[in-house]
């Protein structure tokens, strides 16, 4: 690769936060609501991060987005990266494996790179992605094979089709490899999930990748890919995982599961600005509503109250004043009024400003504290 060719990749890239950078993105549709799921979801999976940064990480995230689309069919994008870790499983075309990763960085490098290594190999995709976009993946793929002259064959799946799993296990049988996105959690109705650990939640993962595995008796190899503060490409690839002698297909699948997720979660945890799954994680997540605790009698008798930002945003939608809780990801139309009193502390006898039933509800839903 020329030093040329780099300078100009990251010229385009700026050129994209440039372009970001000029559109007043509050005024774009849907970008309130779209921000206040991704607070809420830092919130909730990165605690440690003050809220007072969430915007400037969202900013940040809809930046990567715009790489992302940038790199869509960037033939060349493979060579804007560094590769690190179990190399071999990456030259390795002729073995099949299961490559697990996250909508992380510049994730199109990894299918980049295994087509022009020569590896043959399916993708699973959710339905809606499977209907939009798979003539444009596999144009993608057929100018691929002509610019780097490889043999690979690419097909792609759809991840909701009920046969997906006995197609998986024929794919891999027949020497095919598989790259998967374990944070997309689509697949058909039918498949099982495991509750596992995911940073400071507990959400659903399905499994069966897992347990195609242990059938198949085929690796899984997590890959993932992130930009450093340069602008490069960072792709790693950790250690083969296969099942041992004697362990039980569960054991397998729930000890597999869980470390997959830990290998992610320390990369989300670094890299939160570029990881499209803050969109859609809370899908996933198991019984939030047992975290909400009934108030004791005691919180209707404080003699000081004050706004839970913690857990509630105030925001606009289709100019009236709406609720959200982070917690249970709901909305709730409220009043102009109500909207400028919580807005405005300190309250003084709330009971009487907005009347005891109303009091008593925003304390019971811990909007007041």
């Amino acid at each position: 690769m020329r030093a040329s060719d780099l300078a100009n990749y990251k010229r385009a890239l700026l050129d994209c936060e440039d372009a970001l950078n000029r559109v007043n993105l509050h005024e774009e549709e849907g970008f309130t609501v779209r921000f206040a799921i991704f607070s809420a979801n830092l919130t909730n999976f990165l605690p440690e991060i003050p809220q007072s940064e969430h915007l400037d990480l969202f900013k940040s995230l809809l930046t990567n987005l715009a790489f992302e689309s940038f790199e869509r069919n960037l033939l060349q994008i493979g060579d804007f990266c560094d590769v690190k870790g179990n190399i071999k499983a990456l030259k390795s075309a002729n073995t099949p494996q299961i490559f697990c990763t996250f909508h992380l960085g510049s994730y199109r490098i990894i299918a980049n790179l295994l087509i022009r290594m020569g590896h043959n190999f399916s993708t699973i995709v959710r339905q809606d992605v499977y209907s939009k976009q798979l003539e444009s993946m596999m144009s993608y793929t057929a100018r691929m094979k002509e610019k780097y002259d490889t043999t690979s064959q690419v097909s792609v799946l759809n991840a909701e089709d009920p046969q997906i799993l006995l197609k998986l296990i024929r794919e891999l049988k027949s020497g095919r490899s598989l790259l998967v996105y374990m944070d997309g959690n689509t697949g058909s109705g039918e498949e099982k999930l495991d509750p596992v650990d995911f940073l400071s939640q507990k959400i659903n993962a399905r499994k069966g990748m897992t347990y195609l595995s242990y059938l198949t008796g085929v690796p899984l190899v997590p890959v993932v890919s992130y930009r450093k503060p340069d602008r490069s490409n960072m792709l790693y690839a950790g250690e083969p995982i296969k099942a041992q002698a004697g362990i039980s297909r569960e054991e397998f699948s729930t000890k597999t599961l869980q470390y997959l997720f830990d290998f992610f979660a320390k990369y989300v945890a670094s890299y939160p600005e570029q990881w499209e799954g803050w969109n859609y994680i809370h899908n996933a997540l198991i019984n939030r509503e047992d975290t909400v605790q009934t108030p004791p009698n005691s919180a209707y008798k404080r003699v000081h109250y004050e706004f839970n930002f913690s857990r509630y945003s105030i925001f606009e939608l289709q100019d009236a004043p709406v609720l959200f809780d982070k917690v249970l990801y709901s909305t709730y139309e409220i009043s102009d009024g109500l909207k400028n009193y919580l807005l405005k502390p300190p309250f003084v006898n709330p009971k009487q400003a907005l009347g005891k039933f109303i009091f008593k509800e925003l304390v019971r839903q811990g909007i007041l504290i």
